[in-house]
């Protein structure tokens, strides 16, 4: 006899496909805090069956709250055309009911247009707590006893679901390097795609670079490694593009494709790692891409060291706002005040977090939470413990009152707004070439070559046999 499933049976069905570990359900909670528009993703595990989740995005209204743990509730999409050209990382509203299911769920919010934030308390399904609160914008997530009530589950959960949930988190903070992510004591500042390559690779293995049309690749078919694919900023597994790679000899990669959304399918499984492509699109300019550039060696992303087969880069000379500059296969044109600004900002954070800027006084004293300590300590601030929090007396000069205020939940912008203003301007012609020549050396010697620290490219290059062939040379 065919019979309904009851309702409760089909939402715990439904909800452990999408609760189906403790990483799994990290996951769907720092989808939601970068769907707010986070600039600040915070991680606390305790252990794999407790952990919190806080950011400081948009939030959520209060009269919302109770919503937002009912299932196929969600503030993404609205319509099925939306759902064919999805933007966002959620968009099936399940995760937080879900989650709620399993475990004691407690959110707190407050939403960027209210003076008032709110609680919810869930417990198996089951609303404990609805209340107003005071609290800061953004939302914190906090799952307790997570599979209390499916001990199986609890029992099968990885012994190293915590290193899981750890590496999780920094293949978020791969894909969205503009924000800052924090997992226990970890963190990493907000800063370009490539230095936070650097943060969550530690520079091993040493990654080559090369960039097509929606395609960044950063490799190695020397070493092993990492193996991350990312479309639309979304880490997914496609084994297409996988033996693709393999084709081609790589044995460990970093890539990045951003497609148009109605050329994606993400909805495949609840937990949206797989993904189909709706034409072939993505794969061809990868294979074209990687059938241009690997026929010929590469040089390192790290500039400085570039002496392989492209030779040692030399200086051409600047019009005062482009600098030329060459190796024995391409030309780059260099954006003059960029060169000095990332040269600025390396020199000036060195000083800074060395404690050698000068130290001014702050009138009045700024008080801030005692959470960011560690970022007081690091840029040498000299505060006080009070019952408020930390009294800020003194802090390098390059830092405003302000940015000490908002130390909590924004990076340091002064750094690289000083270093933008002491660089040379557009136009700016230098009376001697070995002035110039000091600059550029200086830059080469930089961390970070590809970018301004505003995020900006600070070169272009183009294949000399390019040149050639427009000239109707023939290669030398």
């Amino acid at each position: 006899m065919i019979k309904r499933l009851p309702r409760e049976v089909v939402a715990r069905i439904a909800s452990g496909q999408i609760a189906s570990s403790p990483a799994a359900v990290l996951k769907e909670l720092i989808e939601n805090a970068l769907d707010a528009k986070a600039s600040e993703v915070k991680v606390q595990v305790e252990t794999p069956f407790n952990f919190r989740v806080s950011d400081n995005g948009i939030g959520i209204p209060y009269r919302e709250l109770p919503l937002a743990v009912e299932r196929f509730t969600t503030s993404k999409i609205f319509s099925v055309e939306e759902l064919e050209r999805v933007t966002s990382y959620g968009f099936r509203g399940e995760a937080l009911f879900a989650i709620s299911q399993f475990s004691t769920l407690e959110i707190k919010s407050r939403h960027e247009a209210e003076e008032v934030g709110g609680k919810l308390v869930v417990t198996a399904g089951e609303v404990k707590e609805y209340s107003p609160i005071p609290f800061r914008r953004g939302t914190t997530v906090t799952v307790s006893n997570l599979f209390f009530n499916v001990p199986v589950r609890r029992k099968a959960t990885s012994q190293k679901e915590r290193s899981l949930m750890e590496r999780l988190t920094l293949r978020y903070a791969l894909a969205n390097p503009h924000v800052t992510f924090k997992f226990g004591e970890l963190t990493l500042p907000a800063t370009s795609l490539k230095e936070r390559l650097i943060q969550v690779t530690r520079g091993k293995p040493k990654f080559q670079l090369i960039e097509g049309d929606g395609v960044t690749l950063f490799f190695s078919r020397e070493e092993r490694g990492p193996r991350e694919l990312f479309v639309n900023r979304r880490p997914v597994s496609v084994p297409e593009v996988e033996r693709l790679l393999e084709e081609f000899g790589v044995k460990a990669f970093v890539l990045f494709m951003e497609l148009p959304p109605e050329e994606v399918d993400f909805n495949v499984s609840p937990l949206k790692e797989k993904v189909l492509f709706k034409s072939e699109r993505g794969v061809k300019a990868l294979r074209e891409l990687l059938e241009g550039e690997f026929n010929l060696p590469k040089p390192s992303v790290q500039r400085a060291k570039a002496e392989e087969d492209t030779g040692p880069i030399e200086l051409i000379g600047s019009d005062g706002t482009v600098l030329i500059a060459h190796d024995r296969k391409f030309y780059y044109f260099f954006d003059q005040h960029l060169i000095h600004e990332r040269v600025n900002y390396e020199e000036l954070l060195k000083a800074l977090f060395a404690g050698k800027v000068k130290k001014v006084k702050l009138v009045p004293p700024v008080t801030v939470p005692v959470t960011v300590k560690e970022k007081l300590d690091a840029i040498h601030a000299v505060y006080a413990e009070s019952e408020k929090g930390l009294t800020v007396y003194e802090a390098p000069e390059l830092i405003t009152p302000e940015e000490i205020k908002k130390l909590e939940s924004q990076p340091l912008e002064t750094v690289a707004s000083v270093a933008c203003r002491r660089a040379v301007k557009a136009g700016y012609v230098f009376k001697e070439f070995k002035e110039l020549e000091s600059l550029f050396n200086r830059y080469l010697r930089c961390a970070e070559k590809e970018r301004c620290p505003h995020g900006r490219p600070i070169y272009y290059k183009v294949r000399k046999q390019v040149i050639y062939s427009h000239l109707g040379r023939k290669r030398i």
